[in-house]
């Protein structure tokens, strides 16, 4: 029986030996594999970051290539517009001020040649009435008979039996028979 315990107690000693052992082994390459998935998550991670940050400045660099880019077309089409806008409206005005001049002389020469056609023909139609006047005048003198005299004046018959006489303003005034 001794033997027995003997034995027994060996075998309890034994295996609580080689189950300690187990134990840490286990433990041991669970701790190996956390720390090499440690490594390998850090890895990465740094890999990524890296990545990242040269893909940022490589966009950023291109971001900025770009712009500068469009900010030179930019100003240079704007400088472009301008100078064609202010040539265009150089352009323009020197046409409207040579155009104004040539319709300012145009009308000059127009109100002048009216005026003195106007004042022509004005004159020509003063004759012209005037000898009419004179014309009338003696016909009238001369187709009325002087048959009497009223306040002064001589009295006149016409053509059809009005009678009328000359007052101071050189008009006819007929009287009431």
């Amino acid at each position: 029986m001794k033997k027995l315990l003997l034995f027994s107690f060996f075998f309890i000693v034994s295996n609580t030996f080689y189950g300690q052992t187990s134990k840490t082994t286990a433990k041991t390459a669970t701790e190996k594999a956390t720390k090499d998935t440690k490594k390998t998550t850090e890895k990465v991670t740094k890999d990524s970051k890296a990545t990242a940050d040269k893909t940022t400045k490589d966009v950023k660099k291109t971001t900025d290539k770009v712009t500068k880019d469009s900010k030179s077309t930019v100003d240079k089409t704007t400088k472009d517009v301008k100078k064609t806008t202010d040539k265009v409206t150089k352009d323009s005005k020197a046409t409207v001020d040579k155009t104004t001049k040539d319709v300012k002389k145009t009308t000059d020469k127009v109100t002048k040649d009216s005026k003195s056609t106007v004042d022509k023909t004005t004159k020509d139609v003063k004759k012209e009435v005037a000898k009419s006047t004179d014309k009338s005048k003696s016909a009238a003198k001369s187709a009325d008979k002087v048959t009497g005299e009223y306040n002064g004046k001589k009295v006149y018959t016409g053509p059809q039996g009005g009678k009328y006489y000359i007052n101071s303003n050189g008009n006819k005034t007929y009287i009431k028979q």
